[in-house]
């Protein structure tokens, strides 16, 4: 039995060995990649696979997020500036770029997609706009005439250079006025995808767009080759900085830096008006301490505000009711009398005329203060007789 055991452990041995030995001789482990989504940190930067990779060659790279670092850059280095700019870079600021050129440093900017674009107007460089000549010509050409294409790849040979660069070209291309750049690569003559010119002792670079050097496009053709070339040759030391997506400034901050004599003026303005109509007190005076009142003069003020409201009414018939209460109570034969002998007994025992009684008991209408004042002593007397 133990023999057994010790041959079938012998045998497994010897197959896992032969068949590991046949596994590592048919099969060898080789790395795959495989297309993953963009993560948040690609989708936010559309450069970052630039970044990263000039960062992996020694030359990191440098966001400018808010346009006034623009005005503040030390001389020398690089700075590539996007497009979708033109609320950024006004013709003021593009003359101060030219300038930091002018002194040494290296710019490479795409061309404005619409509208117009202070910055390279000031090069004489524009979109390409074929001529009315030539629409008419490809309205008329034959039906079945090939038309000429923009290639899908386009060959950029820098000067001096025995290195060409494929470079992808989707757009219409640029068109360059005076002064003539130093170099240029294009489908033609009057269509070029890139420009370049020699500016003071800067060099400045023109592009169709930086569309191939986004996450997407910069693995394809020689994009990565083609922009290291270019530092290389026009800057290989100092800064780099991108300029991509600058913050929009906010309204306070576009009136502090492009308004500031109108808030200047507006600020004294409001400041005369709070002035002129302001009141100016002088000193404190002392209040004076009021004088004690005593009840009569409560009781005289209670009228007033009582005869004010209009409550004279309610108060009389309050002391009506009390009159014709104790009179039944009193005197109830009396209270049982017809009114005009009931008047006539009544203005007996207060000693007063009968028609003193009839206001006094009767009267429904508004009264006069002298009216109120005899009925309601009227009402007092015969309060206290019955």
């Amino acid at each position: 039995m133990k023999r057994n055991i010790i041959w079938s452990l012998v045998a497994f041995a010897v197959i896992a060995t032969l068949g590991s030995l046949w596994f590592l001789q048919n099969f060898e482990q080789v790395p795959t990649s495989h297309w993953e989504a963009a993560q948040k940190e690609a989708q936010r930067n559309p450069y970052l696979a630039l970044e990263r990779l000039l960062g992996k060659l020694g030359r990191p790279v440098t966001r400018i997020e808010s346009p006034r670092t623009l005005d503040s850059m030390t001389n020398g280095g690089v700075l590539i500036l996007d497009e979708n700019r033109r609320r950024n870079v006004d013709p003021a600021r593009s003359e101060r770029l030219l300038d930091w050129v002018h002194a040494g440093g290296y710019l490479i900017v795409a061309a404005e997609d619409i509208g117009d674009d202070p910055l390279l107007s000031k090069l004489g460089v524009s979109r390409y706009r074929p001529s009315a000549l030539q629409c008419t010509a490809d309205e008329t050409a034959a039906p079945g005439a090939d038309r000429q294409k923009p290639p899908a790849a386009l060959e950029v040979s820098p000067p001096d250079s025995d290195t060409s660069y494929r470079l992808s070209h989707l757009g219409k291309g640029l068109s360059s006025a005076l002064p003539e750049p130093a170099w240029h690569a294009g489908p033609a003559d009057n269509r070029s995808a890139l420009l370049h010119y020699a500016w003071g002792r800067g060099q400045i670079t023109v592009l169709e767009g930086l569309h191939f050097l986004d996450n997407r496009q910069i693995n394809q053709l020689d994009h990565a080759e083609l922009i290291w070339a270019l530092l290389q040759r026009y800057q290989p030391q100092g800064e780099l900085r991108l300029a991509a997506r600058m913050t929009v400034p906010t309204l306070w901050q576009w009136l502090v830096e492009s308004a500031w004599m109108a808030l200047i003026s507006a600020a004294l303005l409001i400041a005369l008006w709070l002035w002129r109509i302001i009141p100016r007190f002088g000193g404190t005076i002392a209040t004076p301490i009021s004088e004690r009142r005593d009840l009569v003069q409560h009781l005289v003020a209670i009228g007033r505000s009582v005869w004010r409201e209009g409550g004279i009414t309610h108060w009389l018939n309050v002391v009506r009711q009390a009159v014709h209460k104790r009179l039944s109570l009193r005197h109830p034969y009396l209270y049982r009398q017809d009114a005009s002998e009931q008047r006539i007994a009544l203005a007996k025992i207060a000693g007063c005329k009968t028609k003193y009684i009839q206001t006094a008991l009767t009267s429904g209408q508004a009264l006069a203060p002298d009216d109120f004042t005899v009925a309601m002593q009227t009402l007092q007397r015969l309060d206290q007789r019955l």
